[in-house]
């Protein structure tokens, strides 16, 4: 059974990263400070709430997603014009562009919302992926989730520090004096991926993607998630690359219809609480259900995410669900 192709309905990833003297994610200025994004952390049993750094899951969306698109040009996936261009709107570009150019996006016979989200989902591999949400002038509104689901990077509280540093622009005048505030620690990270939606069209309850081209999307999906902690592409990098020391975790894969567990690393305990999800799933829906693949180094990480892309099948809504 380890070494046999499964299907994949949904992926999570719990882990702990740490990055030393970094400033990957401002809030934006007050004075000459660059003030830094931090959150409230609420533990059980201590009533006062611990302020820690931390990177916004929109940050790290949008370092996945250009990785995506760099993994999707290499590999000559389907892209939109704006898809290429790595344009924010992605699908919304192409229709803005042939409303320019008085042409139609979309055909006679693509006038429903099932027959254009097929078309969306056929042109465009990002849009598929991210998601997407672009309202046609006089028309219909066309909207879909991402399939891949980040939350915020937070620190751990005790084991995180934001300092600020004194800094100064030299020009042909005057320097300009400036701080900046630099972080460093172990931060909890999650994120899902619900594998199951790649290239599906939920108006008909069908794929509008081949199984192999829906595969090769997967893949490209697990390898930005990979270069995403290779490589976070924040805030001050060309002064201030974070010193990236230590990566754990667990990715956990459902290949049922059942959601992968995921405990944030925020409880000391996940390990254990994961592991005993995947148990207590497999239990109720047969062996094979959850696997995990665990990790305790960033190369172990990139050991796992290649294992997953070796063993993984695109999901089929209509096939038999038992695991050999």
């Amino acid at each position: 059974m380890k070494n046999s192709t499964f299907p994949v309905y949904s992926i999570s990833l719990s882990g702990l990263v740490s990055w030393q003297l970094h400033a990957l994610n401002n809030e934006g200025t007050e004075g000459n400070q660059s003030l830094t994004r931090r959150y409230y952390i609420v533990e059980k049993g201590d009533p006062e709430p611990k302020f820690v750094n931390g990177v916004s899951g929109d940050t790290i969306k949008h370092i996945q997603a250009e990785h995506l698109h760099r993994i999707c040009t290499e590999s000559e996936l389907p892209l939109s014009e704006g898809g290429k261009q790595c344009n924010p709107d992605r699908i919304g570009f192409d229709i803005d562009l042939a409303e320019k150019q008085k042409t139609a996006f979309f055909t006679e016979q693509e006038a429903n919302l099932a027959a254009k989200t097929a078309k969306v989902l056929q042109v465009c591999t990002i849009s598929d992926l991210e998601g997407f949400m672009v309202t046609e002038k006089k028309g219909q509104t066309l909207k879909r989730e991402s399939v891949i689901e980040f939350g915020a990077i937070v620190g751990l509280p005790s084991f995180v520090k934001t300092q600020s540093y004194f800094h100064a622009k030299y020009g042909t005048d005057n320097p300009t004096p400036y701080n900046v505030q630099i972080s460093s620690g172990l931060y909890a990270t999650v994120l899902n991926i619900e594998a199951f939606r790649i290239g599906y069209n939920p108006h008909t309850f069908n794929y509008a993607v081949a199984a192999g081209d829906r595969k090769k999307r997967l893949d490209a999906l697990l390898k930005s998630v990979l270069y995403t902690f290779l490589q976070p592409n924040g805030a001050k990098r060309n002064t201030n690359l974070p010193h990236p020391d230590h990566f754990e975790g667990i990715i956990a894969v459902s290949t049922r219809r059942c959601p992968a567990p995921m405990i944030s690393a925020l409880d000391a305990d996940y390990h254990r609480q994961i592991e005993s999800l995947a148990n207590t799933l497999n239990r109720m829906n047969g062996e094979g259900t959850i696997r995990l693949f665990r990790f305790e180094t960033m190369a172990q990480f990139a050991e796992q995410i290649q294992e997953l892309i070796t063993l993984s099948a695109p999901w089929e809504s209509n096939r038999a669900e038992a695991i050999e």
